[in-house]
């Protein structure tokens, strides 16, 4: 079985996220693509933690943590880190629409070809202004 048979059949598992909710998961997330990020532009530059600290005129452990995937960026650092090394911040805040949950009723024998019974069924659920919807 070769590895990619073997990684379809692997069993799924939330280990790894257990206990962290779903907020906490994104800020990990985004907080590790920033840094990556940052990280493979100063590779891109072609300089050492301390060169690019230098460059930065902040310490080496800065730039360690900013490295770190965990580091806490504030907008504006943000902003000064990426227009120092020609990188483009773009912080995006949009509507999050979810799913309402819907409750599911039953059908009172309606055959598929019984359009007026369907519109009577209808006509009744509505009237309801019960919030069930079909």
């Amino acid at each position: 079985m070769g590895l990619n048979e073997k990684i379809k059949q692997a069993k799924k598992s939330e280990w790894l996220t257990k206990g962290i909710n779903d907020t906490e998961l994104r800020s990990l997330i985004e907080l590790a693509q920033i840094s990556a990020k940052i990280e493979r532009r100063r590779i891109e530059m072609g300089m050492t933690q301390k060169e690019f600290a230098d460059y930065m005129g902040v310490s080496q452990g800065m730039i360690s943590k900013w490295e770190s995937r965990e580091y806490n960026f504030t907008i504006k650092s943000l902003n000064d880190i990426c227009d120092r090394i020609g990188l483009e911040f773009r912080p995006v805040v949009d509507y999050c629409f979810k799913t309402p949950e819907f409750k599911r009723i039953e059908v009172e024998n309606i055959e598929s070809t019984d359009i007026r019974s369907l519109k009577e069924w209808l006509r009744r659920i509505n009237s309801k202004k019960n919030g069930e919807i079909a």
